[in-house]
């Protein structure tokens, strides 16, 4: 057996080893059916959707907002796989069964495919060791882990395993299927989501820079841009009916995007083919082809300048948008979970110091690389937190660098003294945030009031077997906190208001409107809306903004036991969810 299949063996009994505990620590979720926040939850209504009948062009979710449905930012790309899997197991072993194992296999066929591309990277930069220690550290990342266990079906799988491969890209040495493949999984990654936009635009930076500095770089720059252009188109033309005339949206690749690629990809590509030796040349023609970008997108789009929540609903802001803190800056974050969480991408930059002066010239450059990557992913992350799993998988390529370095340095050391301190050096670099995580539990925290929040009551009301107690009521629209709304479309046949998807923002507003205003203006916001019930977890944190923002609107009135009569209390359904039969 060759050193590359032993390898290879090792990454495969990781990543089974890793898969089998998430199975067994996930089994209760995986039982219920429930994904690990809302997102999952409408993922897999959208998915149902889709394989009951529903066009691959229209992503729109009729049971939000009845009855003109909720305007969906999702892919339906995310639910190829799953829906294959469903439609393969669903004849033999029902519907529940083929749901449960898509949604495990999906979220661990990706995680695996990230550990594969993870080793390679870190073995082109560090050497075979760094491959291995990259995978155990990949399998031991809790920033993946949360994005990749079972049940976790949202894009944000997908987001991470189109950024590995983007830079796993960058190390083969085949200029013209590297290129292709990295345009293609930028294209795939922006689809999905247009917070890929950063830091696709730092690998157009990277390898623009690479160019203009290095002629002989043009070839890959060429592929790249061509994959990137062609996919783009694909996916855009491939999943709507209207083309160039659809409407323009800040939080997906719209027309003015499309637009933006093609002008960019019409001065690039002939530039890079014609391959000036200026470097004044050059400059101007990425300059121009920048320029053309740029204005395509403030001609068409200028909304979107300032972010996809730009044109908010200004109520939705100030009652939803603001308290979302995953895509807020790590200081609105609570400090030990930042620090937990952030010192995986942190232990790589402080990797890559370590080993800059450390290793030769040639491996000096592929870790620049690596570390460029690593550290612009961090930096990001500081300004929108929920990119950390992004971060910590560029930051896992380094790390692992330097283990194998430290491991070089254990076998040659006969002292037992440095032996000892280079395996515990090892043992910090592969958990990280275990060892901040520990060093913080050293002091206590503060000393707050008791929040039912936190003792599980309110996860446990809004479980799934509870939530699904509500199908023993008729039919009907129910108003329920934005959290709570997906697992009610999940766990019955009712509908919902409104959740926490900012496109059905008018229904949002209204939402919002109603649990602020006092009773009887809240009546009539919920004849007009068609509301049929008022269900809800009284601890849930939404409610308590309610309460202290509006005490005299509508919850805070039900908080004070002021329960209007035009809400008709029914029994407690489930684990301890509050209903109402508006009158």
């Amino acid at each position: 057996m060759t050193c590359i299949g032993r390898r290879g063996y090792v990454i495969l009994a990781i990543w089974l080893t890793l898969s089998a505990a998430l199975i067994a620590t996930g089994w209760t979720n995986i039982g219920a059916r429930a994904g690990w926040d809302p997102d999952d939850q409408l993922r897999l209504v959208q998915l149902r959707d889709f394989l009951n009948g529903q066009s691959w062009f229209d992503t729109r979710q009729y049971r939000l907002n009845p009855p003109d449905g909720a305007p969906m930012h999702w892919s339906r790309l995310i639910e190829l796989p799953l829906a294959a899997i469903n439609s393969l197991l669903a004849p033999m072993f029902g519907q529940a069964v083929a749901e449960t194992v898509a949604s495990t296999a999906v979220p661990l066929m990706l995680f695996g495919v990230i550990i594969m591309f993870l080793a390679r990277t870190a073995s082109r930069v560090g050497g075979q060791n760094a491959g291995i220690a990259a995978a155990i550290i990949a399998a031991l990342s809790v920033p993946l882990i949360m994005q990749l266990r079972p049940m976790r079906i949202d894009h944000h799988g997908w987001q991470i395993t189109m950024a590995v491969l983007a830079l796993a890209s960058l190390f083969h040495r085949n200029a013209r299927k590297a290129g292709l493949v990295l345009g293609a999984a930028l294209a795939i990654w922006l689809h999905i989501s247009l917070e890929g936009a950063p830091m696709s635009a730092a690998f157009f930076l990277f390898l623009g820079w690479q160019w203009l500095t290095k002629p002989d770089e043009a070839a890959r720059l060429f592929w790249t841009i061509s994959g990137f252009a062609v996919s783009s188109l694909a996916l855009f033309f491939g999943t709507q009916t209207q083309g160039l005339g659809a409407s323009i949206y800040c939080d997906t690749v719209s027309p003015p995007h499309i637009i933006a690629i093609l002008a960019a990809a019409a001065i690039m590509l002939p530039g890079l083919y014609m391959a000036p030796q200026s470097k004044l040349a050059r400059a101007l023609i990425i300059a121009t082809a920048g320029g053309a970008a740029a204005s395509a997108l403030v001609l068409r789009a200028p909304e979107c300048l300032h972010g996809a929540f730009s044109t908010l609903d200004p109520l939705v802001r100030d009652y939803w948008y603001v308290n979302v803190k995953e895509g807020m800056p790590v200081w609105h974050q609570d400090l030990r979970t930042a620090a937990f969480l952030m010192a995986g991408p942190i232990a790589g930059l402080v990797s890559f110091i370590i080993l800059a002066r450390k290793i030769d010239e040639t491996d000096r450059s592929k870790l620049r690389v690596a570390s460029f990557f690593s550290i612009y992913a961090l930096i990001l992350s500081l300004f929108v937190f929920r990119t950390i799993s992004v971060a910590a998988a560029y930051g896992i390529v380094p790390v692992a660098a330097l283990i194998a370095h430290v491991f070089a340095q254990y076998r040659q050391s006969g002292l037992a003294k440095q032996r000892i301190l280079y395996v515990v050096a090892m043992l910090f670099l592969l958990v990280p945030g275990s060892v901040v995580n520990a060093v913080l539990n050293i002091w206590p925290e503060p000393q707050v009031a008791e929040d039912v929040r936190s003792s599980g009551r309110i996860l446990s009301c809004e479980s799934a077997d509870s939530v699904a107690a509500l199908s023993v009521l008729p039919r009907g629209q129910f108003l329920v906190p934005f959290d709570m709304g997906p697992m009610v479309l999940a766990q019955t046949r009712h509908s919902v208001l409104a959740s926490s998807h900012h496109r059905n923002e008018k229904a949002m507003h209204d939402h919002i409107e109603i649990f602020r205003s006092q009773p009887d203006v809240a009546k009539r916001l919920m004849h007009a809306r068609g509301i049929d019930y008022l269900a809800l977890c009284p601890d849930e944190e939404e409610l308590d903004l309610y309460a202290r923002k509006n005490p005299n609107g509508l919850w805070g009135q039900i908080a004070k036991r002021n329960v209007p009569d035009w809400l008709e209390p029914l029994p407690v359904k489930g684990k301890g969810i509050m209903v109402w039969r508006v009158r």
